[in-house]
């Protein structure tokens, strides 16, 4: 949302008859955010459990299908294009005590490694706006899924505050490709594959919020600072590709902050 205040503050109402400190104490409570493990909640309402399969499609090291495998008992199949990914997902899953019940395998979503009416649910997180061909994924999700089943996305778009200058940096940084980035374009691309929207949750910046209430984020105003203050030096112990893809993170991240950017999950559900 944007706020339209046109009128100018005064100096004399900027450092007039309000209580800083009260302001500074009211903005120290806690709203309670969701915290970004919330997802595996929607998951359980989806109905999934043993004896179902799910595709989480960008899988990336197998980790969120292994908390689905141990959480409902249900198999998925972890498909990632990377193969560093890959590397690190089948030695995560050769580990762990619920791996058997996770596969990972190399590929696309455009091309996705599976039958027709082979899944439960597809479980996308945050890997759509890596997708150029977003038609043509889509359609691969709804082949793979059953009848009735549902694709749940996470995924993460523009606001009206994003300028495009700004945009173009960021995206250029993160391998984010910068038309896929409109929700409304996401929605109408689901709809054109097959999908009925059953949810939009706008999530914004909770999950991020949780985490820094949790202790459990960096300090991604700090890693800016750093980063730009000490750019030839960082450039050369990180090299380009490291270096980039560490400021694109942690300015992706304040821009959820102040709301360039928005999180979004989405149910999209298969006619039975």
């Amino acid at each position: 949302m944007v706020d339209d205040w046109s009128k100018p503050i005064t100096v004399q109402e900027m450092y007039g008859d309000w209580d800083y400190e009260a302001a500074v104490e009211l903005l120290d409570r806690s709203l309670n955010p969701r915290p970004s493990k919330a997802i595996f909640d929607t998951v359980e309402a989806l109905g999934i459990g043993p004896g179902d399969t799910v595709l989480d499609i960008g899988g990336r090291d197998g980790g969120h299908g292994l908390l689905m495998a141990e959480r409902f008992g249900c198999r998925v199949v972890s498909v990632d294009p990377a193969p560093a990914n890959i590397a690190d997902g089948l030695k995560r899953v050769a580990e762990h005590e619920h791996g058997e019940s996770v596969e990972i395998k190399h590929g696309v979503i455009e091309d996705i490694p599976a039958g027709d009416n082979a899944f439960d649910l597809v479980f996308s997180r945050d890997m759509l706006n890596h997708v150029a061909n977003q038609d043509r994924g889509l359609a691969e999700c709804v082949r793979v899924l059953k009848p009735g089943g549902a694709m749940l996305v996470h995924e993460v778009f523009e606001t009206d505050l994003m300028e495009p200058r700004e945009a173009a940096r960021l995206y250029a940084d993160l391998a984010t490709v910068p038309e896929m980035m409109a929700p409304g374009g996401f929605e109408q691309r689901a709809k054109n594959a097959g999908f009925a929207i059953e949810s939009i949750d706008v999530v914004g910046s909770e999950w991020y919020e949780a985490s820094q209430e949790a202790g459990i984020a960096p300090n991604y105003m700090m890693q800016i600072s750093r980063l730009r203050r000490a750019k030839d030096e960082l450039l050369a112990e990180l090299g380009e590709v490291a270096y980039r893809t560490m400021l694109g993170n942690a300015m992706w991240s304040i821009y959820l902050f102040i709301g360039k950017l928005e999180t979004r999950l989405y149910v999209l559900r298969l006619a039975a």
